[in-house]
């Protein structure tokens, strides 16, 4: 029997989506509901601070408020993504909030920065090419810039739903992929750009402001973010998961191989009643952590240092006994 053909990725894209669609739509109806409230907030604070006229760093500043509501979006989302059956949208995304609420607070503040450096400093550009062709090549660089910094607020909320890790290695790892997963960000930015093009072809039609405002809010509440997420999360989801297990799996050979050499080590010592000399660190500093330290040449976690002062101190008291 001749084997089935393999699958295009767009293929599984499409599949996905559209068999989920109705969890897309609602998850887009319930992210509706903080997004309004939060809109109309910045909206009056814009009007009544400027008179009508529109601050951005002012209008921007809704991100902050509304990021910890998108990290239901981003959970849903993945768990379509990979694959997952029988998806409980309204529970997935309650759930994702409350767990990750000042997490993504942070990362609201972190994006809103973003932001603002990425549009005033595409326009500061822009309306400086006419003076010298070296703002050319400095705007380029710039969007260059702007391009890695999205790719990483591509991977910060996905990391940060999917892994239990400090803040510092969420940041870390998310820039180390933003150009390291070069190919699957590619894919990603193509798939949002289809999206947004829709966006943009559907509201071309737009014959006033009035209907226009009136075609954003709807295609917002029932289309873009759940639809503009789960294709980035789509297309960078297994790169990510790949390279952190290898990581870990790197990480948990090198601890094995040095818990082993540490405990051949001990039992040296034990016979040869030697002690451990712990004189090349700072014990006070030590943290019960994974995290790897030098110590008489050798790399050690301080969980393990710490577990041997331990029974250091305890053979100590046994002796004084």
């Amino acid at each position: 029997m001749e084997n089935e053909r393999k699958r295009f990725r767009f293929e599984i894209l499409l599949e996905r989506y559209f068999t989920n669609f109705h969890r897309i739509l609602l998850t887009n109806l319930i992210f509706a509901v903080p997004s309004a409230i939060i809109f109309a907030a910045f909206y009056f604070l814009n009007t009544s601070l400027f008179q009508g006229s529109v601050s951005i760093p002012v209008v921007l500043l809704a991100i902050i408020p509304l990021f910890p509501f998108f990290a239901g979006v981003v959970m849903v989302c993945r768990n379509i993504a990979r694959g997952d059956e029988d998806v409980h949208v309204f529970s997935n995304f309650v759930f994702a909030v409350k767990t990750n609420f000042l997490s993504f607070l942070l990362h609201g503040v972190v994006v809103y920065l973003i932001a603002l450096f990425s549009f005033f400093s595409i326009s500061l550009y822009v309306s400086m090419l006419s003076q010298s062709w070296i703002f050319y090549a400095l705007l380029f660089f710039c969007i260059i810039i702007v391009l890695f910094l999205t790719y990483t607020v591509f991977y910060i909320p996905l990391m940060n739903i999917t892994y239990d890790l400090p803040l510092r290695y969420v940041y870390k790892n998310s820039f180390l992929m933003s150009f390291g997963e070069f190919k699957n960000n590619f894919f990603a930015t193509l798939a949002l750009a289809v999206v947004l093009g829709i966006c943009f072809t559907i509201t071309a039609f737009a014959r006033s402001e009035t209907v226009l405002v009136i075609m954003l809010s709807v295609m917002w509440a029932v289309f873009v973010p759940a639809t503009c997420t789960f294709m980035i999360v789509f297309f960078i989801y297994d790169g990510m998961i790949k390279i952190i297990r290898d990581k870990d799996d790197l990480s948990k050979e090198l601890s094995k191989s040095i818990d082993k050499s540490l405990a051949e080590r001990q039992k040296v010592n034990n016979s040869t009643d030697r002690e451990e000399d712990f004189s090349d660190i700072d014990i006070d500093s030590l943290k019960d952590t994974d995290d790897y330290i030098f110590h008489n040449g050798r790399m050690v976690k301080q969980s393990t240092l710490l577990r041997m002062l331990k029974e250091k101190e305890q053979g100590e008291s046994k002796d004084e006994k």
